[in-house]
């Protein structure tokens, strides 16, 4: 089967999933103020509407803690590819919300997906770039955290100037969910981590994706054996 191998496209899609992060911190705080969200959930005061801005929190704080056991029994990859799903999901349930008490459920499902694509998405990337830039491709995700809160601010304010009825809200918040679609479809063609295989066991597929990774499949690469003796030592 087809895999991208090159690190740089593998974080620039990876990255998505510190993006769904910054989108869903700035999809309810570019509306707290704007006359379509509050007259259609009739001007909720300040403690309700903490409760509805926490509820992405809460389901992050779990969604981090469980992050960790998803990952290590199903492998990185489909860790983030539930993730993904689950996202779209929190994402079809806040867009329709007909009340508070939805909305919050929706929000909720969404920080249990941002949970644990906030954590792995970082590990996922370590174990695949090399050790010479390993630094630099994993802070590639808090640089795509900023840029999905500056994207969906736009999208917001964009809804909010030209759209006068609820559907503003639901379109910015529907739109959101796009990106989750596109990184869960590209995690079908990114390898697994290497370090994950080798956890399992599985060897020949390890050191097989290494060998494409850092030495164009060449398994006598002196990067790709460093590499591989790396990852022995780490079991």
């Amino acid at each position: 089967m087809f895999y991208f191998t090159n690190i740089y496209v593998l974080a620039a899609f990876g990255t998505i999933g510190g993006s769904l992060f910054g989108f869903d911190i700035s999809s309810m705080s570019a509306w707290v103020g704007a006359n379509q969200y509050l007259d259609y959930f009739n001007h909720p005061d300040s403690d309700l509407q903490g409760g509805i801005t926490a509820s992405m929190s809460g389901g992050s704080f779990l969604g981090a803690i469980g992050a960790g056991f998803l990952a290590d029994f199903f492998g990185r990859k489909i860790a983030l590819q539930i993730a993904c799903g689950v996202f779209c999901i929190g994402c079809a349930i806040v867009c329709s919300s007909q009340n508070i008490a939805q909305l919050i459920i929706g929000r909720f499902i969404n920080g249990l997906a941002i949970g644990v694509c906030s954590s792995q998405v970082c590990v996922y990337l370590a174990e695949l770039a090399p050790g010479k830039i390993r630094g630099r491709v994993v802070g590639i995700q808090q640089w795509a955290i900023e840029w999905g809160i500056l994207i969906m601010y736009l999208i917001c304010y964009g809804c909010q100037q030209t759209i006068q009825r609820p559907a503003a809200f639901r379109i910015a918040w529907g739109v959101q969910g796009i990106p989750a679609i596109i990184l869960g479809v590209a995690l079908i063609f990114f390898p697994e981590s290497p370090r994950w295989l080798a956890g399992k066991e599985r060897w020949e597929e390890c050191l097989d994706i290494l060998a494409h990774l850092h030495g164009k499949g060449d398994r006598t690469n002196p990067v790709v054996l460093a590499e591989y003796e790396e990852v022995q030592e780490a079991q």
